[in-house]
């Protein structure tokens, strides 16, 4: 048997979680010297080290068993600061039901030490015990992969969809991309007409993949970055620049909330500034009733109204 040969019937044998001793592996290999066997073990333990898909792996011997084995040691994919605030971040989306959060929490924490574990489980203890999901409770996991591979994919699907006021309604859409906003999973897709729609995803039940072909309309909502700079709490409708004047509060609040926030004023020491932003649809409304007396609407007049609608609605109520 070629030495080469002698090597990988070893490392077999190790990937089988055999544990062999010396005098074995001399033996089956006719009656090798130690030397010999060692250099194997040494020629195997260097192959793994240079490579990027063995290098977790490593012939060790254990002096009281008196047998070599192989260890295999886990990958860090995220470091213990990444996966902290990475699950900090996700328990407070409210996005997922209460058991998938506990299989990403399992998961990501594998990959660490046990110490780093026990540190990162006692910091979000308090938040996972008091977490509360969502009131539809149903699994999102396997729905949003099998959309968004459907998306990647370009086809398109029929669905049944219950809206916000339970009424069922059959579409037909091609997805283009599955996203997150204020609680809730979205997909985001076109149908024939060429218009672009926002569907939760916990609310779309039985969907197929159906042979029908729909066009890019060239709209930006097929960018998720440009929509997601745009649309607040996933109110679908046409683009529209926005003018409103913030006085007496945080400015920073309001760039930050708004990535296409500009100041067209700014008076710092009086704390009063005229902002313009770009956004789709409507949903810009809620946050502005949001502000209270901080908040003046210049324009468009759209917007304007439907904010001293809703202004007047509350009003009724005293």
């Amino acid at each position: 048997m070629a030495k080469s040969t002698e090597i990988l019937e070893l490392y077999l044998k190790f990937r089988r979680g055999e544990e062999i001793s010396k005098s074995e592996i001399a033996t089956y290999f006719g009656n090798k010297s130690p030397r010999t066997i060692q250099r194997y073990v040494s020629s195997l333990n260097q192959f793994f080290s240079e490579n990027e898909d063995t290098d977790q792996l490593k012939i060790e011997y254990d002096r009281t068993k008196n047998v070599y084995f192989m260890k295999e040691t886990k990958k860090e994919v995220f470091d213990k600061q990444h996966i902290l605030v990475i699950l900090k971040i996700l328990i407070s989306t409210r996005g997922l039901s209460k058991s998938e959060i506990k299989n990403v929490i399992e998961q990501l924490t594998s990959t660490v030490n046990d110490e780093d574990k026990r540190i990162i489980n006692q910091t979000i203890k308090s938040e996972l015990y008091h977490y509360k999901e969502m009131s539809h409770e149903e699994p999102l996991f396997n729905k949003i992969w099998e959309l968004n591979k459907v998306a990647t994919e370009g086809k398109s699907i029929k669905f049944t969809y219950y809206n916000a006021w339970n009424q069922e309604k059959e579409h037909i859409i091609r997805p283009l991309y599955t996203t997150f906003s204020e609680l809730y999973f979205y997909v985001v897709g076109a149908n024939e007409k060429g218009y672009t729609l926002i569907y939760r995803v916990d609310c779309i039940q039985n969907f197929e993949i159906v042979n029908l072909k729909i066009k890019n309309s060239g709209t930006k909502y097929y960018q998720e970055g440009e929509l997601k700079k745009r649309a607040y709490f996933m109110y679908g409708g046409d683009w529209k620049r926005v003018t409103f004047e913030f006085n007496g509060g945080i400015i920073e609040s309001v760039l930050d909330r708004f990535p296409t926030a500009k100041l067209l004023k700014k008076d710092f020491k009086e704390n009063k500034f005229t902002v313009e932003v770009e956004v789709i649809g409507d949903g810009i409304v809620m946050w502005l009733l949001s502000q209270g007396s901080r908040v003046k609407v210049l324009s468009p007049k759209s917007i304007k109204d439907k904010y001293l609608e809703e202004i007047n609605k509350i009003m009724g109520y005293y």
